[in-house]
């Protein structure tokens, strides 16, 4: 058995590299994981575009494991919305490490990250890697065409420094990067080489063990259909089961983001801009309720209503500027109607209807006893 499982999900086409036009969408991943100094680990991908990537790892003979999982079927995925819980707990299912590690695709590492994700894991710690966007192949703003200039969104477009740990991978070389904000608030300035983090900060690449996802049993799935805010919520749900010591950032610890063409996405994600709900309203109603596990029981009309009574318009920090500006969406239930927002009340309702049910355990289970089960499905979409 493997000792951690890096679990990544993609929906994205392949070449989606800026300036690498030839560059496959798992090679930059595959080629740093051949050169890690431990090889005990297995690579998780649950992949929108199965189907046409099935046979892609099928040749290699690779020192490590590779579990490739559809994504499909995923209600939301199926509609045009992404639906990235339900993409992470089929990772789970088939993962077989002690300790699993969450990204998203487009990512390299370091040799030594996989040995040291583990040293620290067996000091105690789940690492909340940073990382840095890499712009060594990105095209320079001023040669783009004028319609080509939205093509590619950096996060942080004003920092275009050296990576502050050096690097040289597949062409990548770190000399020109976009650093995130949390090595900016903890290392840039210090001389220390870990920080403990709050819970909050468990998002975009984190790790936590197999015990305590399956003890909060995995990524809310009421959180599909809209992007944001589920990995906080991981976060805030393991620090409620009493994990949140074992949160912190390593100096060493972290992944290179190669620069991506937007474009490049899925085409059957067509409605990556409607929005449904507001998803920190669902993080903050199992915090005041205490309620660390997901996707076991349905929220009511009453859980709604207290959501939209007493969190929005009580306690959200921004409910002035929400219920002043952002009609569309407070309290809590996206409607249509509003110029410039392409919200709608039916899918609203298509969410209430629809809310996930999974036991993370008992998927396990039946992948394990030898049972009839098909990759990527649910006990309940058998």
């Amino acid at each position: 058995m493997p000792k951690s499982s890096f679990i990544m999900i993609t929906a994205r086409s392949d070449y989606p590299y800026l300036g690498r036009p030839n560059l496959h969408l798992f090679e930059p991943t595959l080629e740093s994981f051949k050169y890690q100094t431990i090889k005990d680990f297995e690579w998780i991908i649950v992949d929108g575009l199965y189907e046409k990537r099935k046979d892609y790892f099928k040749d290699l003979e690779l020192p490590f494991g590779v579990k490739h999982v559809p994504l499909q079927p995923n209600i939301w995925y199926d509609r045009g919305f992404p639906g990235i819980s339900t993409q992470y707990n089929k990772g789970i299912i088939h993962a077989d490490g002690e300790l699993l590690f969450f990204t998203g695709d487009s990512h390299m590492m370091q040799p030594h990250f996989m040995e040291h994700l583990w040293k620290n894991y067996q000091e105690g710690f789940f690492s909340l890697a940073w990382y840095c966007f890499d712009n060594s192949f990105a095209v320079p703003a001023q040669d783009l065409a004028p319609g080509e200039k939205k093509q590619f969104n950096i996060a942080y477009p004003n920092q275009k420094a050296e990576a502050p740990v050096k690097y040289d991978m597949l062409g990548y070389s770190g000399k020109v990067v976009s650093v995130e904000h949390r090595y900016i608030e903890t290392f840039q300035k210090s001389g220390h080489d870990k920080y403990s983090v709050p819970w909050q900060w468990w998002f975009g690449c984190s790790s936590a063990s197999l015990e305590s996802m399956l003890k909060i049993n995995g990524f809310d799935q009421n959180f599909d259909g809209d992007r944001m805010l589920l990995d906080c919520d991981v976060g805030s749900r393991l620090e409620m089961a009493g994990y949140a010591p074992r949160f912190a950032f390593f100096k060493d610890v972290f992944l290179i983001r190669c620069a991506t063409d937007i474009n490049k996405w899925n085409q059957k994600i067509q409605k990556d801009r409607i929005t449904i709900k507001c998803n920190y309203g669902l993080m903050w109603h199992s915090r005041f309720f205490n309620n660390y596990r997901a996707n076991t029981s349905r929220l009511s009309d009453y859980d709604i209503d207290w959501i939209k009574g007493v969190f929005c318009k009580q306690h959200c920090p921004i409910r002035e500027l929400c219920a002043r500006e952002h009609k569309w969406q407070f309290p809590f239930e996206h409607k249509s109607g509003y110029a410039g927002h392409r919200s709608s009340k039916r899918w609203f309702n298509f969410w209430k209807e629809h809310q996930g049910f999974i036991d993370l355990e008992e998927e396990r289970e039946l992948r394990f006893d030898g049972k009839k089960y098909t990759e990527g499905t649910f006990v309940g979409e058998s």
